[in-house]
């Protein structure tokens, strides 16, 4: 094997002339040689030379300072270099006290052989070559090492970083999406009472199909997103019957002629195709088309049939039918009861007659639940039922917090109790609308002139 790098040897011995003997036999191998002859010497050559030594040799019988004390002194110098002792045979405890103090790696003896010890020295460096490149391999290793345990530091910092960044972002993408969403839902609102200004039976009769179709949904557990498309459906799902003459508007589906009720029963279509242009609506849609749909497979458009019906549709079906009757039926207490024997038959006579508003609400009530399994889904017309219970609960607890109240004393948080309108009857403001700052002001600016009434209905 040859050796791979440039190797330094010092020679120590008290002979000049073995010294040079040995620096002839090394020279011819193409080491770089410095000589010393005693152990001083030789300290002061490793200290002051400025070079690696690869291997030191030297005798063990020196004035002054053994053979084995000057190894001693050079491994504390050099302690990576080969150190070999010269001796003679019967140096036997110079050697083992050379071995156990100076480590050397090995000794040679006089006289010696001159090919047996370039073989010796050769293989002396060998070692020496190995044992650098295993340092150096280690040390790389270490140096990796810490390299890899930084990076894996750093790769954890900047992962914790980036799932931080994308937490971050994704909570503001969700803000934005609700945000944009709650804007969409409130640009409906919007439209819808913009209906009502236009049509204000056919525009308050889906306002409250929308709140009363989303609080009985929200009974069935369904995240904001369904929510909303049943709600927006419900404040739209009329919007067919648009330029329909009043008077068909206020017939029964049985009263109407056969050219009557073809014209109306093309509204969920006609429903549907209103909303196509807006990709985001597709499932608003078809629950426009389906809220004509009979539980029992009776209705139309499709003859849809139980649970084939969207949840969305069944829902609208019932809040549509309980507020029809509640918003749009005659005012007249004796043409209330009139229409509720056409719509009840027998059941009419359970119902007791109190005041108008209690009158409409139980005649609603009958007919939706006269309707279960038939016309309506039983479990939505339960649902329906048991939430209107609730909701006069808490309607009596509002009242209790209404309060009439100037403009001037409007505060961040009120709730508006009815849609505000101007004086010429343009709609405004909505019934549910929680005032902030900058409603507030416009609502101050349009009392200053004398726009709108000087005291509101709020909910404190």
């Amino acid at each position: 094997m040859s050796l791979k790098y440039k190797h330094t040897l010092l020679l120590v011995d008290d002979e000049e002339s073995i010294a040079k003997s040995l620096q002839r036999i090394f020279r011819k191998e193409g080491y770089e040689i410095y000589t010393a002859l005693n152990g001083q010497e030789g300290l002061k050559r490793l200290k002051e030379t400025g070079k690696a030594f690869s291997l030191i040799v030297s005798d063990q019988r020196m004035p002054g300072m053994t053979g084995a004390q000057f190894l001693e002194k050079a491994k504390e110098i050099f302690p990576h270099a080969i150190r070999i002792l010269l001796t003679g045979y019967s140096d036997m405890d110079a050697i083992v006290d050379a071995v156990n103090k100076g480590e050397i790696h090995r000794y040679l003896t006089k006289p010696w052989n001159d090919d047996d010890i370039l073989l010796q020295i050769h293989q002396s460096l060998e070692q020496y070559e190995l044992a650098v490149e295993n340092r150096r391999l280690l040390a790389l290793t270490k140096r990796q090492n810490q390299k890899l345990r930084d990076l894996n530091k750093n790769l954890e910092k900047k992962v914790d970083e980036r799932t931080l960044e994308i937490e971050q972002k994704n909570k503001e993408l969700a803000d934005i999406n609700k945000n944009l969403e709650n804007s969409f839902v409130s640009a409906i609102r919007l439209l819808s009472s913009l209906v009502e200004t236009l049509n204000p039976v056919l525009g308050k009769y889906m306002m409250e199909v929308a709140r009363l179709a989303r609080e009985v949904a929200d009974e069935y557990g369904l995240d904001r997103k369904e929510l909303d498309q049943i709600e927006i459906a419900g404040m739209t799902h009329d919007i067919g019957l648009i330029g329909m003459t009043e008077r068909v508007l206020e017939k029964d589906e049985k009263d109407m002629t056969e050219k009557e009720f073809a014209l109306f029963s093309q509204h969920p279509a006609i429903g549907q195709i209103c909303l196509q242009s807006v990709e985001s609506l597709g499932e608003v849609g078809n629950i426009i088309l389906s809220h004509h749909e009979h539980y029992d497979g009776s209705g139309f458009p499709n003859g849809l049939k139980g649970e084939e019906i969207p949840l969305g549709a069944r829902i609208i079906s019932v809040a549509g039918d309980y507020s029809k009757i509640v918003y749009t039926w005659p005012k007249d207490v004796d043409q209330i009861i009139a229409r509720a024997r056409k719509c009840l038959g027998a059941a009419r006579k359970n119902i007791m007659v109190a005041d108008r508003k209690m009158l409409i609400q139980e005649v609603a009530k009958k007919v939706i639940l006269l309707g279960a399994t038939q016309k309506y889904d039983p479990d939505v017309v339960m649902k329906l039922v048991k939430k209107l219970g609730i909701m006069e609960i808490e309607r009596k607890k509002q009242q209790k917090q209404t309060v009439l109240i100037p403009l001037e004393e409007l505060k961040e948080g009120m709730v508006l109790v009815k849609n505000l309108r101007h004086r010429n009857g343009n709609f405004l403001l909505a019934k549910g609308t929680c005032l902030n700052k900058s409603a507030i002001s416009t609502v101050l600016r349009l009392g200053e002139l004398d726009a709108i009434a000087k005291q509101i209905y709020v909910t404190v």
